[in-house]
């Protein structure tokens, strides 16, 4: 593994790194990781790895009227 900077880390465990070729590592408490290509991304990821699901949850979600 590269080494790494470290941006952030949540109090859950969950953390965003920078590696020396410029992507993302997120990580969650229990070292299960991704790379991202931005900042940007790492940080989509981090909140969905946070609430165990990622927004739009239900876009095809219509309310019935009947």
């Amino acid at each position: 593994m590269p080494p790494v900077d470290l941006i952030v880390q949540t109090p859950r465990g969950s953390s965003i790194q920078k590696t020396e070729e410029g992507q993302f590592l997120v990580c969650d408490a229990e070292n299960q990781c991704h790379l991202t290509r931005s900042l940007y991304l790492a940080e989509e990821k981090l909140k969905g790895m946070e609430r165990g699901y990622v927004f739009p949850y239900a876009t095809s979600y219509r309310k019935s009227f009947t």
